[in-house]
């Protein structure tokens, strides 16, 4: 699908105090040499290698000539080879997460460079499993995004596939953009298992789905993605492990924050087919070569004034004879819309902090909307509602109390019975000279009897198969007791922490 997002909010987002180290993960997919072409001038050939600081070869370091847009891109073992003017005098080599470096020329052809780590990032506080640490005091793989790097996945509202593309290391599939499945599966570094390959995902520190959890409600999500970041975890973590801290409320003024998206969802190229008069002119001219070998197949030739009247039929009669069916254009929609809104309230007071959320969704379906005359609009849609509570409360100067409440209630229609390949069967199988969707001179629908399994008329599926609607409600609650020890021990602390069960009434009708 392509999207179109209309973004309404009293804050936007901050940028991103650091990016990923996307590169380090694909460069071994591509080296890509954006410019290396000089005209009207002298060049001379320069190589070079650039490592880190431990001696590791920088893979996808950036290699430019000052002032110009001469450059390369260091391959898999860091190496650079690139021709540059004869009056260049600086090379500029960069990489996300180290610091730049700017190497004068001065008539060498050879180097060596060593990129140091970009001190301030290792300030950064991030989240394991077991609190939180300074990044410089991390030794396993881990990485984090914030809510607002995510927010601004235009026109995305799971938390799933907001990730896309995010994170180096995580990999996530979507297969389905049906209204209410479009939750997209996820793999740390690669598949580990033929059975289960999927990340062990806690939400504030308590297994939970992460389709539970609107964007605007994310405070940061951190990956750990090898043995030594997930070892606290045990076997539960072999696939890597997500955690997903919701935002809190702060000491201040209460901070309002509105947003909004609309989508517009459109079809992606699909494959182009024959219509019936062109089909049954390449039918003839296939008859017309195999005559020689097969005298039998002159029986299914079409004669032209026939095959004309698949194009050009006189009457309204004679196009439901000969039917010219886009079966594509009778199912789906040129477009349809999704539509997004989410308001949260933070603030608070040296006592007690509150943040407040609420997210509304309602989803479209590119499949049409066919009139049945039985009471009810058929179709594909989903319509959720999430609030979520968090409260903290400080009850003395070492005595902490938070709790979190999140509920969630999903309402997903899809007509009875039309699942999997179904929707797509007759844009894609269906022959256009089957069948027409409605006999309007007859009034019943079409019906191709010598082979309706391999024929169907979907659209006759989509208006009269019924209607399935399933909903899920669910509540969760979360209690934490936070008592310092430092009495006992300098930096003690213990926690106890009460949580429920997922409460999950869900209930389907027909």
């Amino acid at each position: 699908m392509k999207n179109m997002n209309y973004l309404l909010s009293q804050k936007l987002p901050l940028l991103n105090k650091y990016g990923s180290n996307l590169l380090k993960s694909i460069a071994f997919f591509m080296v890509i040499i954006f410019s290396t072409s000089v005209y009207g001038q002298d060049t001379r050939l320069i190589t070079g290698v650039v490592t880190d600081e431990q001696d590791e070869p920088v893979v996808g370091a950036t290699v430019v000539v000052e002032g110009t847009t001469v450059g390369i891109i260091t391959d898999f073992n860091g190496e650079f080879s690139l021709n540059v003017p004869n009056d260049a005098t600086t090379l500029v080599i960069s990489f996300i997460g180290l610091q730049t470096q700017n190497i004068a020329l001065a008539g060498k052809t050879t180097f060596k460079v060593v990129l140091a780590a970009e001190t301030e990032l290792l300030e950064d506080v991030i989240v394991v499993g077991y609190g939180q640490q300074k990044k410089e005091s991390v030794v396993g793989s881990i990485t984090q995004t914030t809510g607002e790097t995510l927010q601004r996945s235009g026109g995305v509202t799971n938390v799933a596939a907001a990730l896309t593309g995010q994170l180096p290391g995580v990999i996530t599939t979507q297969s389905s953009g049906q209204p209410g499945e479009e939750d997209p599966s996820i793999i740390i570094r690669t598949r580990t298992s033929w059975n289960n390959s999927e990340p062990y995902i806690l939400v504030d520190g308590v297994e939970r789905s992460m389709s539970d959890v609107d964007i605007s409600s994310v405070e940061s999500i951190s990956v750990l993605k090898d043995a030594s970041a997930t070892a606290v975890y045990g076997v539960k973590g072999a696939n890597g492990v997500i955690l997903i801290t919701t935002k809190r409320g702060k000491e201040g003024k209460a901070s309002i924050q509105v947003r909004g998206n609309a989508t517009m969802k459109i079809p992606s190229k699909l494959p182009a087919k024959y219509d019936s008069y062109d089909a049954l002119m390449l039918r003839n001219l296939a008859i017309e070569r195999e005559m020689a070998v097969s005298e039998a197949s002159w029986a299914d030739y079409y004669p032209m004034e026939q095959i004309n009247k698949f194009r050009y039929p006189a009457n309204a009669a004679e196009a439901e004879r000969y039917p010219n069916v886009d079966w594509e254009d009778v199912l789906f929609k040129d477009y349809t819309m999704s539509y997004n809104a989410s308001a949260n309230v933070s603030g608070g007071t040296k006592l007690a902090k509150y943040f407040a959320a609420v997210d509304i969704l309602n989803e479209g379906d590119l499949f049409k909307t066919v009139e049945n005359g039985q009471g009810y609009t058929p179709g594909f849609s989903y319509n959720r509602i999430n609030v979520r509570s968090n409260l903290d409360f400080q009850l003395t100067k070492t005595t902490k109390f938070s709790s979190n409440l999140f509920g969630t209630n999903g309402v997903k229609q899809t007509p009875w019975g039309f699942s999997g390949s179904g929707p797509w069967q007759a844009a894609y199988f269906t022959a256009p000279d089957a069948m027409v969707p409605f006999y309007e001179s007859y009034g019943i629908w079409g019906y191709y009897s010598p082979h309706a399994a391999a024929q169907p008329n979907s659209v006759y599926e989509l208006a009269r198969n019924g209607l399935e609607k399933q909903t899920q409600t669910k509540i969760t609650t979360d209690f934490k007791l936070d008592q310092k020890l430092d009495f006992v021990l300098n930096g003690l602390s213990l926690g106890i922490t009460r949580y429920s069960g997922d409460v999950d009434p869900s209930f389907r009708s027909y």
